[in-house]
């Protein structure tokens, strides 16, 4: 008979990567509230393994998630980690790269072009999984034995659920990565987040995601449009990296010189001066993927209201 795996507390997750030898649990902080709810669990009932948040700056994030990441750990005197991808550098010359090279998004930009979905392994890697490898390796060096506490949940997407990844604890070379969150709902996810008062970046206000990287890998046809409008400073990077890709990109690149999946320039998003050029039938913030959210607070508050008329 085929066993079905028990469905774990965050604490049982947590005490089995104790048992199984680390010493230290590092958060890896997006300014979501998934990986906000684990910051509050860690710090609240692990405060003896907690050493602190791990944040990526990936060159391609807003702001307004940086300022809120900083100033959100120092309120809760949270020891924060602020890792930068142009500090790794390439360890010896590939056809991709020379030696000394940045794994910037710039210098991914450049070879690739743009990265659409099926760029999105090597992405990560680069721009997030290399420094907190490197971050890992010191930490190991020094004595610990670590692991990234990770929001990671088995169901909160369907691309998440084909993850070959898919274990609360996952040994990648020295690298241990513990989900303690991974076998909770999402309806668990809103009741923690709510009743825990958890700050989230403010970016989710304007397009639905914490905005540490916007690579654009998974970005939808409005949302160049929506960082000319509330995100600027992520806007001018993308245009300053489409006329890069022009100048001194692989040919390979210049095939992809359009961010996201708008296959729009800055300069056509520039000259677009109504919401109907590129929201076209859909609603400006009706995007099933991202509203998962707000539609539950919706139903949580018609409930409100319907006991309510009962009184």
């Amino acid at each position: 008979m085929l066993e079905l795996k028990k469905e774990l507390e965050p604490a049982e997750i947590l005490n089995e990567a104790i048992t199984k030898g680390i010493t230290s649990f590092y958060v890896a902080y997006s300014g979501g509230k998934d990986s906000g709810i684990i910051l509050d669990i860690i710090a609240k009932e692990f405060s003896q393994y907690f050493k602190g948040v791990i944040f990526v700056d990936t060159g391609i994030a807003t702001k307004a998630t940086i300022k809120f990441v900083e100033d959100y750990c120092k309120e809760r005197n949270y020891r924060l980690y602020h890792l930068y991808a142009n500090d790794i550098k390439r360890q010896k010359d590939t056809h991709v790269g020379k030696i000394g090279e940045p794994f910037s998004f710039e210098n991914l930009v450049l070879t690739y072009g743009f990265p659409k979905q099926a760029l999105h392994t090597i992405t990560m890697r680069w721009i997030k999984y290399y420094s907190m490898r490197n971050f890992i390796s010191q930490r190991i060096k020094a004595g610990e034995k670590p692991a990234l506490i990770s929001g990671m949940r088995q169901n909160e997407s369907q691309r998440r659920k084909k993850s070959k990844y898919l274990e609360y604890i996952y040994q990648d070379g020295k690298m241990c990565f513990v989900s303690p969150i991974f076998f909770k709902s999402n309806n668990w996810v809103m009741k923690y987040f709510i009743e825990n008062n958890i700050k989230r970046s403010p970016v989710y206000e304007t397009l639905h995601i914490s905005g540490d990287c916007l690579c654009g890998c998974f970005a939808k046809k409005d949302e160049l449009k929506l960082l000319e409008m509330f995100h600027p400073d992520v806007f001018k990077e993308i245009k300053r990296l489409e006329k890069l890709i022009v100048e001194k990109g692989t040919l390979y690149a210049k095939k992809n010189k359009t961010w996201g999946g708008c296959n729009q320039t800055t300069n056509n998003i520039e000259s677009q001066t109504n919401m109907d050029q590129f929201v076209c039938n859909e609603c400006f913030f009706d995007r099933e993927s991202k509203e998962v959210d707000t539609q539950r607070f919706e139903e949580e508050m018609n409930e409100i209201d319907k006991k309510l008329e009962m009184v």
